[in-house]
């Protein structure tokens, strides 16, 4: 009997033990107690990136949108240049935008209909490393708020034609981030 009752003081010390952190904000946490609420696969991708104390780390990017007003543009009177407008917005914890110091990468793929992954053949590739703060500011519009690409692209773009956006974002202080859209060529 009484080794049942050390075995449940033992059950209970371990899950007063578990349960704990969970009721701790991140910051009051030891980094023992952290790792036991992440998966494993994430704790190891956590001791690449560099550490953000709260709550400045609210304000670092957790999702990016590719705006609305992404499509393809002429981007000089003479028609000459053309390629892929693209605005992208950074949005912080609180769903605002905020900027994003790390690189981006796009993908334009040929839109495949009545499919689940709408990704086609790829048609081209753009990085744009937004890591140097006066790189950051030239890409930066205050309106609408977030960050304009201008991607310029050699091939003639047939007007009325679907293609499949996809934005990447890669940065030492947060996750990797994904967003993807469709959009009309002309549009």
């Amino acid at each position: 009997m009484s080794n049942l009752r050390g075995l449940g003081v033992r059950v209970l010390i371990l899950g007063a033990s578990v349960a704990a952190p969970a009721g701790c904000r991140p910051e009051q946490m030891s980094q023992w107690d952290w790792k036991l609420l992440v998966p494993a696969s994430k704790a190891q991708g956590a001791s690449r990136r560099k550490e953000v104390p709260y709550p400045i780390n609210l304000l670092l990017p957790e999702e990016i949108k590719i705006d609305s007003f992404t499509g393809t543009r002429t981007f000089d009177k003479a028609g000459g240049i053309r390629g892929i407008d693209v605005r992208v917005k950074a949005l912080d914890a609180y769903g605002d935008v905020t900027k994003a110091f790390g690189k981006f990468r796009f993908e334009l793929y040929r839109f495949r209909a009545n499919n689940t992954d709408p990704k086609g053949d790829p048609l081209g590739l753009w990085h744009v490393d937004l890591s140097e703060p006066r790189v950051n500011v030239r890409h930066w519009s205050d309106i609408p708020p977030g960050y304009k690409f201008r991607l310029k692209w050699s091939r003639s773009i047939p007007v009325g034609k679907q293609f499949v956006l996809v934005a990447v974002f890669s940065s030492p202080f947060t996750e990797r981030l994904f967003d993807q859209r469709v959009f009309v060529s002309g549009q």
